[in-house]
């Protein structure tokens, strides 16, 4: 197995394995996501790879994509409260269901952080959904720490 770069030829490829990962999702959040529609994730994905702050990263074995990895390099400004800072966030990260603990995830994350210190910078940051338990264990044992814990409260619906 090896990771690539993605260019514009490996469209299919990525929508393709984002059907599980968009699919677990809605599933387990459907009020913030939406039931998977490849037309509709292609386009986003079309237009992700024109955008020069993104990079995606393809997870291949034997000429097979097996996996791939979104990131997106922020720059956030400064205010009255926090300094200015870049940083590369993982937006999307999704390996195949056959080829799940077989080292494709740590692949991707390992070739991430070949990224982000490529760049000169210092953070790879991402967001995982407290149901994803699977993809939080991958995340720690790559050495990610948690560092801010964003909460919510469902209103109850009152007729």
């Amino acid at each position: 197995m090896h990771i690539q770069k993605v260019s514009a030829v490996h469209l299919n490829d990525i929508v393709s394995l984002t059907r599980v990962v968009q699919t677990l999702h809605e599933a387990n959040e459907p009020r913030y996501f939406c039931p998977y529609d490849e037309p509709a994730v292609t386009d986003f994905m079309r237009n992700a790879l024109d955008d020069p702050s993104v990079t995606f990263l393809l997870a291949v074995n034997d000429k097979n994509p097996v996996g791939y990895a979104m990131l997106r390099v922020q720059e956030k400004p400064g205010h009255a409260f926090v300094l200015p800072r870049k940083f590369v966030e993982l937006e999307q990260i999704a390996v195949d269901p056959d080829w799940r603990k077989r080292g494709v995830g740590a692949a991707l994350l390992d070739e991430a952080v070949r990224l982000v210190e490529s760049l000169g910078l210092r953070d790879l940051e991402l967001s995982v959904w407290d149901f994803n338990e699977g993809a939080q264990r991958l995340f720690e044992r790559k050495g990610f720490k948690s560092h801010l814990h964003r909460m919510r409260l469902q209103i109850p619906v009152r007729e």
